[in-house]
């Protein structure tokens, strides 16, 4: 996976996502937020690392730390996200 390239149409969708109304304060982000995101992985990923990486980046940060997360993302990953995609990577096959 390049993860660079994975950050930046994550930026881009989650920007086009996040003029819904929802403003994700539950358990889960909005759905715009989390179709835009599925939406970006599932371009280059299998969709159960895309709603591994999802329900886990819900579980570690609100809605607003996210989008914030996934803008600063798009220069270097921080770590959490790496932890994260690691985390995913040995729970799901992503061959399929």
């Amino acid at each position: 996976m390049r993860l660079r390239t994975f950050v930046v149409t994550l930026v881009a969708v989650l920007a086009l996502g996040a003029c819904g109304d929802d403003d994700g304060t539950g358990d889960r982000y909005s759905e715009e937020i989390r179709n835009a995101y599925l939406e970006g992985c599932t371009g280059s990923q299998n969709e159960a690392f895309c709603e591994c990486t999802l329900t886990e980046l819900e579980k570690r940060f609100t809605q607003e730390e996210f989008i914030a997360f996934a803008i600063e993302a798009s220069e270097e990953p921080p770590d959490e996200f790496v932890d994260i995609t690691l985390a995913c990577l040995s729970e799901v096959d992503v061959g399929s």
